[in-house]
């Protein structure tokens, strides 16, 4: 067996990163620095290197993530599913081989390369177990495409083997105390029979006064709460559909008909809702005859002009940004105004915003937040699309936070206290409650009656262990009831419009023998557990020190 796939891994090695290749063309695109636009001012290139490597080098990046793809198909049998966990994955590969290089972690033998490959998901069959028939079938299924560097999966699996290598010196012994394994099954077997009894905070309607000079005391207590965020001044320039209409030149038939089959789906869809209701009295219905092409003629030449009509818009928008980029021209000048003129143009006021508030106008959201990285010299953004063309926003300036007068914000500050002030007295309730409610316990009174007659709404729960709670006990009343002691009494819980209090009727907690099989299995978790805090505690302040700043940094011009 060794011989084979070693054999085989030689004479197909270079043909298994096409496969990879052609499984993980998916939606994963990582970033390298910044890519400029059209009319952006690149002034410079300047390096990012971490370990070795320049996190802003296409090249260097590209063939980091190709390398990574691949490993994460050979190690799970799929393609990356997550971004954010993919470009995780990429900095702690350079670590971990950076490590692996200052520790002098040789690359694999060959007989240990083959022995190596049979521990990959990629190649294991139905039975969990490594299987010729696909290691073989996923390499003969690429072999007709020539198109890769012939040692980049070899390269992926030394590094792989070496980084496996300093992953299993990192994570150590997985140090864990006995105590901490019995408490564990121990708190797993554990039933608990438990009651709730509830009070509703949307209900709970205290009496409030409300002074002034409480309301001012309160306003000024909290001040920083009522600033008003920077907000950016800013207009824009429309290119509506409507004004390119008229330079729309007629169609032939062929492009109609290339838009019509582009957009059947659709064209019929709407045509067959115009349709008139067909009559229920007929006793059998004929099959609708096919929507054709003559049919929404009309439609579809009104579709495609509006189509036409809207790149045009969206090309005038994207050269009157460009030309005030090529032409350097400033803002309110005579250049600028000509501009306007010359185009039709006028300007369109926006009301002053926040960068929260970017998202809760009638404008795109985009352009909007893109005012925040404008500056004086380039004050105008790209093209974005707007409900009737396209648009192009003009930075003004940006207001500086600031502090309104107690008057501007005066039933803000009430609604504010008073929400407050009830959030407080619902909390005092509760003490004053828990408080009855152990009075009533001692005197001998059940927790339901004691509950009840406390005006609170009680649910009983039949005896149940920790991992087969019923799902409508809240998680933070599970939690509670775990540190809880027999005939206890919970402080009063707050979960969403809520208040509760736990009660534990019984706790009946068990022996655990020694050679109990889920001692064994939770000895095993808590191993494997501990092994994996310890490496990637030290992996992520590996990382962490690589990514912090330089104290120089190379420019390239």
């Amino acid at each position: 067996m060794i011989s084979w796939i070693q054999n085989h891994l030689i004479r197909h090695g270079r043909w298994i990163f096409i496969t990879l290749l052609a499984l993980i063309i998916v939606a994963f695109v990582f970033t390298i620095g910044n890519t400029p636009g059209c009319t952006t001012d690149r002034s410079g290139y300047e390096k990012n290197l971490f370990y070795g490597y320049d996190l802003n080098s296409q090249h260097e990046m590209e063939e980091l993530v190709k390398k990574t793809r691949i490993s994460t198909i050979l190690n799970t049998g799929r393609p990356p599913q997550n971004q954010q966990q993919f470009e995780s994955s990429i900095t702690r590969r350079i670590a971990l081989l950076h490590l692996a290089d200052e520790i002098g972690i040789p690359v694999p033998s060959e007989n240990l390369l083959a022995r190596y490959i049979q521990s990959k998901a990629a190649f294991r069959g139905p039975d969990g177990q490594f299987s010729r028939d696909a290691y073989t079938r996923f390499v003969d299924n690429i072999e007709s495409n020539p198109q890769m560097k012939q040692d980049l999966i070899v390269i992926v699996l030394e590094e792989d083997y070496r980084i496996e290598q300093v992953e299993s010196v990192l994570s150590g012994p997985g140090y864990f105390l006995d105590s901490e394994a019995l408490s564990q099954v121990q708190l797993n077997e554990t039933t608990f029979e438990i009651d709730t009894a509830e009070i509703s905070y949307s209900e709970f309607d205290p009496e409030i006064s409300v002074e002034e000079d409480v309301l001012i005391q309160f306003y000024e207590n909290n001040i920083q709460r009522y600033e008003i965020p920077k907000r950016i001044q800013a207009s824009y320039v429309k290119f509506p559909t409507d004004k390119y209409m008229d330079q729309v030149s007629a169609f032939s038939e062929e492009e109609l008909r290339k838009h019509y089959i582009t957009n059947r789906a659709r064209f019929v869809a709407a045509y067959e809702a115009n349709q008139p209701p067909k009559e229920t009295s007929e006793p059998e219905e004929s099959p609708s005859p096919e929507v054709t092409f003559e049919d929404v003629l009309d439609e579809v030449a009104a579709d495609l002009t509006v189509n036409t009509a809207q790149k045009l818009a969206n090309q005038a928008a994207q050269e009157f940004a460009l030309t005030l980029y090529r032409n350097d021209i400033q803002r309110d000048s005579p250049a600028f105004q000509k501009l306007l003129d010359e185009n039709g143009l006028n300007i369109m006021e926006i009301p002053p915003y926040t960068a929260e508030e970017a998202r809760t106008q009638k404008l795109p959201a985009q352009m909007l937040e893109s005012a925040f990285a404008l500056s004086e010299k380039r004050y105008f953004s790209d093209a974005y699309k707007v409900a009737d063309g396209f648009a192009v926003l003009i930075l003004a300036g940006q207001l500086p936070p600031e502090i309104p007068e107690y008057e501007a914000v005066a039933e803000t500050v009430k609604a504010d206290y008073m929400a407050e002030e009830k959030r407080r007295l619902f909390n005092a309730k509760g003490q004053s409650l828990k408080d009855e409610l152990s009075a009533l316990l001692l005197a001998g009174t059940e927790f339901t009656s004691a509950a009840e007659a406390l005006g609170l709404t009680v649910h009983e729960y039949e005896a149940f262990k920790k991992n087969e709670a019923p799902r409508e006990i809240d998680p933070a009343v599970l939690q509670r009831a775990q540190s809880m002691k027999e005939g206890e009494i919970s402080p009063m819980i707050t979960s969403g419009d809520l208040g509760t209090f736990v009660y534990v009727k019984e706790k009946t907690i068990p022996e655990i023998a020694a050679d109990d099989e889920k001692l064994a299995q939770t000895s095993n978790f808590l191993k494997q557990y501990a092994k994996f805090i310890s490496s990637s505690s030290l992996l992520n302040e590996l990382v962490t020190k690589g990514l912090e700043p330089k104290e120089t940094s190379n420019v390239e011009r």
